[in-house]
Formats: structure tokens, sequence, C-alpha cells
């Protein structure tokens, strides 16, 4: 009970900020938003009670809207659960050979550039709810949509895309002239009003609201468990590979999360743990239709600012987005797609890592052609494969210049 009264409060602040953001990292990725919201449930639930970090917080991530995106563009919404299930074998496998101490070889420079990709699939992915374009060509690859959208521009709708303008403006304001508070919330709080009012008082300048894409939403019609992804059939090659991709980024990510934590928090988690964690909370997402989760870098720094001290906090986050959905998702239907694009966004903007690349760039050369190779490779070609060739190629060169190294080549 006393960790409970410690933790309460940061839990419940965790959960106000999860819902708005994993219903539009849902969007992003190509799913519907209770495939996300299922998974901000699942995934602190489980960690909360079996998870190795007192202070990560598994959910939808950034990390991996691209490769979503990528398999929904194939395949359709109905892999992603199958993918989540078979990544968390693949979890589970990692934990259970401990190969997750392996994740720390990876370079920074390999790292923030994955960073950049995930900023720049999330940025640019939510630009046709930014300007208003609907019904665009949806093709498989990211840049290709990409070139769509800016064909496209000279159709932009500016009920749509003056909402977004003001409110990308304030929150980007906020966020950097009031750092360290949850300015996620009030904005889709202001939002949610603003698309209530538009649509009773002034339907001819209404944006596009989320119940609109959404309708079963508005109705009521929610539901956290979803067995119709178990009807199609899908090339079981696709799903494996799927998973692959997104079990070796989720066990990165989680991973890497929870050490940013311990850094903020002087604490140490324990690695193999927060593996076990991560696996069973993506079976369990898998299994009710959800989309996988990971770490989230956000939210686990809004639960450590909001003065959590318990890995219980991530499971009264989970119970708490429980409540919000049943009970307030009718209300929060209102809020327009281009306030979530906003959010969106404004995330993308601070994930940049603007500082790391121009000191590596004055620094070090090969660390930060690393960075912008492995960007372009997770951009342009593949998420996951670019982490891990980027990762194998900074890891060879690093060894090829140590010391020890440098003996033998001597020696021989």
């Amino acid at each position: 009970m006393r960790l409970v009264k410690e933790n309460i409060g940061s839990g419940i602040t965790v959960a106000l900020v999860s819902v708005p953001l994993s219903t539009a990292l849902s969007i992003a990725s190509g799913c519907t938003p209770m495939m996300g919201l299922s998974a901000a449930i699942y995934g602190p639930l489980v960690a909360g009670l079996i998870g190795g970090s007192d202070y990560n917080i598994l959910g939808p991530a950034g990390a991996l809207v691209n490769i979503l995106s990528g398999l929904v563009a194939e395949d359709g919404q109905k892999i992603i659960p199958l993918v989540a299930f078979v990544s968390g074998i693949f979890a589970a496998i990692v934990w259970a050979l401990k190969l997750e101490k392996f994740c720390a070889l990876i370079s920074i420079s390999v790292l923030e550039g994955f960073s950049v990709s995930v900023a720049v699939a999330i940025g640019c992915g939510q630009l046709n709810n930014a300007f208003g374009l609907g019904n665009l060509t949806r093709h498989k690859e990211f840049y290709e949509n990409l070139y769509e959208t800016f064909l496209n521009l000279g159709s932009t709708n500016f009920v749509e895309f003056t909402p977004f303008f003001i409110f990308f403006v304030i929150l980007m304001a906020l966020a950097k002239y009031l750092p360290g508070k949850p300015w996620i919330v009030l904005i889709a709080i202001v939002g949610t009003l603003y698309g209530y009012i538009m649509t009773k008082f002034a339907p001819s300048f209404k944006p596009t609201l989320l119940r609109d894409k959404y309708p079963e939403m508005g109705n009521g019609n929610i539901s956290i468990i979803d067995f119709s992804y178990l009807k199609n059939e899908i090339p079981l090659s696709h799903i494996i590979v799927g998973a692959m991709k997104v079990a070796f980024v989720a066990v990165l990510e989680t991973l890497i999360s929870a050490r940013i934590a311990d850094n903020l928090t002087g604490t140490r988690f324990d690695q193999s743990k927060e593996c076990r964690g991560l696996a069973v909370a993506n079976l369990l997402c898998g299994l009710f239709g959800a989309t996988p989760c990971t770490g989230v870098l956000v939210r686990t720094a809004v639960n450590v600012s909001s003065g959590a001290t318990s890995m219980i906090s991530q499971f009264i986050n989970g119970i708490v987005v429980f409540i919000v959905i049943f009970v307030l998702m009718p209300a929060f239907t209102y809020i327009p797609m281009p306030i979530i694009a906003s959010i969106l966004i404004t995330s993308s903007c601070r994930l940049f890592p603007k500082k790391i690349i121009a000191h590596l760039f004055h620094a070090d050369k090969f660390e930060c052609f690393m960075l912008l190779f492995t960007a372009a490779m997770c951009i342009f070609i593949d998420g996951a494969l670019g982490l891990l060739i980027g990762g194998c190629i900074s890891l060879l060169i690093n060894a090829s210049q140590s010391p020890l190294m440098t003996v033998v080549v001597k020696e021989d």
C-alpha cells in the first residue's frame, strides 16, 4: 500500500500521456487506435509485475512505426497481432539464451542514426493529416508515400492545416521553454474541446475527427480483445521476417529506455527480467489483437519526472489507461486528426538528435558518417536491417582500431 500511494500520481500522469500518444502512434503505424491502446494496457500490466526496471514504461513506440507501416502496406492490419505474438517468442529466446547483453555493443552513432529514421518516419508520415490530404494512393515504401504527399500539397485543406499549425507551434514552444511537463495531455484535452466546439457550433470549419475515421469508437463500440486477425491467411514467411525485425528493435529499444531511466535515477535495472517482461507482454498483445510494444523513452521520462519509485507505477498506468478507454473514449474521439499530427510531428522534431550530429561532425567524421548511413538505410531500405548492418560495420571498424587488434596485426 505504501508503494501504491507513492506511485499512483506518476501512474495516472503517464496514463494520460499514453492515451493520446498510443492512439497517434498506432495510426501512424497503419493500425487502428484500439490496437495501440490495447498494447498500452497489456504491456504495462505485464511489465509492471514481472519486468526488471522500476521506471521503464512499455507501450506502442515510434521505433516500430516504419516497420509496422511497411507490414500493413503489404499484408494489411491483420498481420500485426501475429507479428507481435511471434516477436514475443523471439524475445523469449533472447531472454532464455541471455543474448540481451550483446545489445550494449551497438555504438551510439548507429543508435542515433536509427533515431533519425524514426523521427523522419513519424513526422513525415503525419503530413497527410497535417495538410488535410485524403484518399492518396498508399505505397509500400515510405519514400514513395512521401513523394505522393509532396505531389498533392497544392490540395492543402486549410480547415485541417490551420489547427495543426497553431497547436504545433504552441506545443513546440511549451516543450522548449517550459520543459519537463506532460504538455501532450494539455494539448489533447484542448484539442478535444476544439473538435467538440467545431462540431456543435461551426460544422463548416470542423476538421476531420478521430471519430470520423473510426466511427465505432465514437459509438462506444470498444474492445481490447480482437481475434479477427485469425481469419486471414498471411504467408508464414512474412510473419516470421516481420517478427524478427520487431523483436530485434523492441529488445534493443527497451534496454536503451531502461538504461536511460537508470541514468536519470542512479539505479540499475535487471536486463534479463526486463527482456522477459517484454517477451510475455508481446505474447499477450499478439494473442489479443494488439500492436507489439517496447520500452518508450517519452513515457519513461514522464514516469521518472512524475516521482515514480517502483514498477508498480507502470502497473497503475495500465489500469488507468483501461479505465480511461472505457469511460472517456467517446469524448476523446472528438480530437481532430490534425492535432494528433501536431503531437506526433512535435515528438519527431524533438527526437531528431541535432546536437549529437553537430558534435560528431566536428569530433569524429566516421561516427557521423555511420549515423547518417544508418539513418539512410533505415529510411530507404528497412529499419531493422539498417540497424543491424550499421551495428555490424561500426563494431568491426571499432574492433580493428582497438589496441589488442593493433598488436595482433603488427605481430602477423
